[in-house]
C-alpha cells in the first residue's frame, strides 16, 4: 500500500507538536528521519505520523522526550496500550484507531473499539473515542492524507457496530402505540449517515419509536409519506448547509409538510450564526449537545 506523504506542517496540525519542536527532536534525539524529494523537500509517511502521535501521548502522561528517544518501538507501543487501558486513556485509543485505519487493520480497529466499549459503555465510547477519532480523520481528509478507501473502511466498520447495537433495541418500543415516533433521514444528495445512525440509537434507547428513512431523501419523497401527523418530530443530519445556501427555505418546506412538528438538525459544519430558525427548530453542532437537549426536552 502506498504511504501518504506529510509535510512537517501537516504533522503539527495532526499531533499538536510545533514544527520547531519536531525539528529540534530530530536534530537532538534522532526522533524522526524524514525522507526527501528529488528537490530536497522533507516529507514524512504514515509510520512517522503514528510514531509522533504516540510520542505526543506519552509526553502528555509525564514521559520526557529523552526517555522516549531511548525506548524501542515495541516499548512505546506497550506504554500506549497501558495508557489506553487506564480510565483516562481515551486519547490513546483514538491514536490506535488512527493507526488501524491507516493500515486497514480490521482486527486492531475492532479490538480497540471493543475495549473502549467494555471500559466506557457503548454510548460513552462513541463520545470519548469514536467521535474524536472521526474529527482527527476529518482533519486528515482536509489536508488530503485520508483517502476515500480508508474513509469507507472506517465507516463500514462503525456502521456495522452501530447497526448491531440498534438491532438489539429494535422492537422494544416499536409495538408501543403510545410511544412518541420520530422520522430520521438525510436530505437529498447526502449519504454520510453515521451521525444519523447514532441519533437513531439515542432515540430508541430513550424509549421512543423510529422510522428511519436513511440517506438521500428528497422533499418530494417526504410529501408522499402517509400518516405524517403521526410523527412527534423530525431528525436530520446534514453536512451540506452553508451560509450561502437557503437553509431557511428548506426548513420552511419541512414545516409545511409536517406542521407543528419539532425539527432537530445536526451538522458538524461551523455554526450558522446568520440563520434565524423558528422556535420549533433545534440545531446542533455536536452530538453531545443533541443528546443533552433531546433527553431534557423529552
Amino acid at each position: 500500500m502506498k504511504q501518504a506523504h506529510y509535510s512537517i506542517g501537516d504533522l503539527e496540525k495532526l499531533t499538536g507538536i510545533k514544527t520547531h519542536t519536531i525539528r529540534m527532536w530530530e536534530k537532538r534525539y534522532g526522533i524522526l528521519i524524514p525522507e526527501r524529494t528529488d528537490t530536497h523537500i522533507r516529507y514524512y509517511d504514515d509510520k512517522d505520523l503514528q510514531y509522533l502521535l504516540n510520542i505526543s501521548l506519552l509526553k502528555q502522561h509525564g514521559f520526557k522526550i529523552s526517555q522516549i528517544a531511548d525506548m524501542t518501538l515495541e516499548e512505546i507501543k506497550e506504554e500506549v496500550d497501558h495508557i489506553a487501558s487506564m480510565p483516562s486513556g481515551d486519547m490513546a485509543s483514538v491514536h490506535r484507531l488512527v493507526e488501524a485505519s491507516l493500515e486497514f487493520n480490521e482486527d486492531l480497529f475492532e479490538k480497540v473499539l471493543n475495549e473502549s466499549i467494555l471500559k466506557l459503555g457503548f454510548e460513552e465510547a462513541f463520545f470519548h473515542v469514536v467521535f474524536p477519532f472521526l474529527e482527527k480523520a476529518g482533519l486528515m481528509t482536509q489536508i488530503g492524507k485520508f483517502p476515500a478507501c480508508n474513509d469507507r473502511f472506517v465507516n463500514n466498520l462503525l456502521r456495522k457496530k452501530l447497526s448491531v447495537t440498534i438491532d438489539g433495541l429494535t422492537g422494544q418500543n416499536q409495538n408501543q402505540p403510545l410511544a412518541k415516533k420520530f422520522l430520521l433521514f438525510l436530505p437529498k444528495d447526502e449519504n454520510f449517515d453515521l451521525p444519523l445512525l447514532f441519533m437513531n440509537y439515542l432515540v430508541r434507547k430513550s424509549g421512543y419509536r423510529v422510522v428511519y428513512l436513511g440517506t438521500d431523501i428528497s422533499v418530494d419523497q417526504l410529501k408522499k409519506l402517509p400518516n405524517k401527523e403521526g410523527f412527534s418530530g423530525l431528525m436530520i443530519s446534514s453536512n451540506m448547509f452553508r451560509k450561502d445556501q437557503n437553509i431557511s427555505a428548506y426548513i420552511d418546506e419541512l414545516s409545511d409538510i409536517f406542521p407543528g412538528k419539532l425539527i432537530y438538525l445536526y451538522t458538524c459544519l461551523p455554526p450558522l450564526k446568520e440563520i434565524r430558525l423558528p422556535d420549533h427548530v433545534r440545531i446542533f453542532y455536536r452530538l453531545e449537545e443533541f443528546r443533552i437537549a433531546f433527553t431534557k426536552n423529552m
